[in-house]
């Protein structure tokens, strides 16, 4: 004969753990996300980082553009373009262009007269 706090404690593992499997189904059948499909449930805690990392940033790490190897700007510019989502920021840029060392392309109006030489 069960017990009722054994069929409570079994009712309660499965009010825990059954939404989790849920999601994990729910991710295993999206197309949309490749790392939730290939990851169901740990590729969600990715997203939700994602989307808390600005405050976690703010305290404790770096800015968006002191990373490395690749700073956070360029990298979101890379997941961007390879989701073939708009990938321009309009209106101004995060990194510090007055700084000493930064370098740049500058237009030319008028065209510098190339001479070809012999190698």
């Amino acid at each position: 004969m069960v017990s009722i706090a054994l069929l409570a404690v079994i009712s309660g593992i499965y009010i825990v753990i059954g939404p989790i499997i849920i999601l994990g189904y729910a991710d295993i059948l999206q197309k949309k996300h490749t790392i939730k499909r290939n990851f169901p449930v740990v590729g969600d805690l990715r997203y939700l980082l994602e989307k808390v990392r600005p405050e976690i940033m703010q305290y404790f790490v770096e800015t968006d553009t002191d990373g490395t190897p690749i700073n956070r700007l360029f990298r979101s510019l890379i997941y961007q373009r390879a989701k073939k989502v708009n990938d321009t920021t309009p209106l101004g840029t995060r990194v510090d262009v007055f700084r000493a060392g930064y370098e740049w392309m500058d237009h030319s109006i008028y065209a510098k007269n190339h001479t070809l030489q012999a190698f």
